[in-house]
């Protein structure tokens, strides 16, 4: 009966690794993807190539022949599929630094200069919240201040997702600038950008008391003041803790409760980052970087789908996906005749 159901979990394994492996060369069917080149990443994932030795040299050999804008492509593609069945299309955007340490700065921005030799890639990542998560798209920012450009940048942003037929509702962000809040009062949109410390301290004893209740979380605190910036500065008590945002205009205490329970879904989106310096290869060749960042991107969404269809861990993943491909250049040596090979143990993903 055991060797029954082990039989049946492998065969069912097999095929949910074999729609991930088909999802991934539907959307790149127009770059040159070589199943060793996938196979060598998905083994070097969360480290450097030059590790897997000659291996990771001819996978950095055959990255040159892909080009980023094929890869940024493939990710649209898998985007637009996605928000075709998706009914409630609501999208984070955030900005998201990949550190690199490079003598060659041409191709990067200067990122948490606070850090002093912390150089990165900075992307905006436009991520899709709701029944299903994925990227939409990343687009690159090679500018060397980001809150000086907040306005070029936004303009970028909106322009991408007018390309997947999208309008901008509201921003989230952990921090801004009041140059930056005074230029989203002057774009019209709503937002909710967590405040500073230095911002409400003097508003904590002032807080009217309340009882609300909201997604199981109990609010006793709360007061809505106008900030110098322009925006409103929104404090609640919940627990012994505080929660402090701005916002774009006056708000009532049940709006201001809903309003901090939306703030924590686009942690989703910092939990897909975390998830993606799990996956990420690095190299030190920084040309090479971002085409390496975008196909990570790409992999964690083929990831993301799957996952709707079975839970399972990303590490998981992307180890069946490697004993599936050494399995089939494994067949490919029977074959051609050679000794025979005994069948590959698939992981159990229940």
């Amino acid at each position: 009966m055991k060797g029954n159901e082990d039989k049946g979990t492998k065969s069912y394994n097999r095929d949910f690794v074999r729609s991930a492996l088909k999802l991934i060369y539907t959307f790149l069917t127009n770059i040159l993807f070589p199943e060793e080149l996938l196979k060598t990443l998905l083994k070097a994932r969360g480290t450097y190539l030059s590790r897997l030795g000659n291996e990771g040299r001819r996978a950095l050999k055959l990255l040159n022949n892909i080009d980023v804008d094929d890869v940024r492509k493939a990710l649209r593609e898998m985007g637009k599929k996605v928000l075709r069945e998706t009914r409630n299309r609501r999208v984070a955007i955030d900005l998201h630094s990949q550190p690199q340490y490079h003598k060659d700065k041409s191709l990067l921005s200067r990122i948490k200069p606070n850090k002093g030799t912390s150089w990165g890639l900075a992307q905006i990542a436009i991520f899709l919240l709701g029944r299903k998560s994925i990227f939409l798209d990343v687009l690159p920012i090679t500018v060397k201040n980001i809150a000086e450009d907040f306005k070029m940048v936004m303009q970028v942003v909106l322009e991408e997702l007018d390309k997947f037929d999208l309008r901008l509702v509201r921003v989230y962000a952990d921090s801004a600038v009041n140059e930056v809040i005074k230029f989203l009062l002057g774009l019209g949109v709503d937002f909710v950008i967590t405040a500073r410390y230095q911002m409400y301290k003097k508003y904590e004893d002032k807080l009217r008391d309340v009882n609300i209740t909201y997604c199981g979380v109990r609010y006793t605190g709360f007061l809505c003041v106008r900030h110098v910036s322009g925006a409103y500065l929104v404090i609640l008590r919940k627990g012994d803790g505080i929660i402090a945002f701005l916002v774009s205009g006056e708000v009532d205490v049940r709006t201001a409760v809903v309003l901090a329970e939306d703030y924590r879904e686009r942690w989703g989106v910092e939990n897909a980052f975390r998830s993606l310096e799990e996956f990420r290869v690095r190299t030190c060749d920084v040309r090479k970087e971002l085409v390496l960042i975008l196909l990570c991107y790409f992999l964690l969404n083929v990831w993301f789908l799957v996952r709707s269809w079975r839970r399972v861990r990303l590490w998981e993943f992307s180890q069946a996906l490697v004993d599936f491909l050494v399995f089939k250049e494994m067949r490919e040596v029977v074959s051609q005749g050679l000794p025979q090979v005994g069948e590959l143990f698939f992981v159990n993903f229940s």
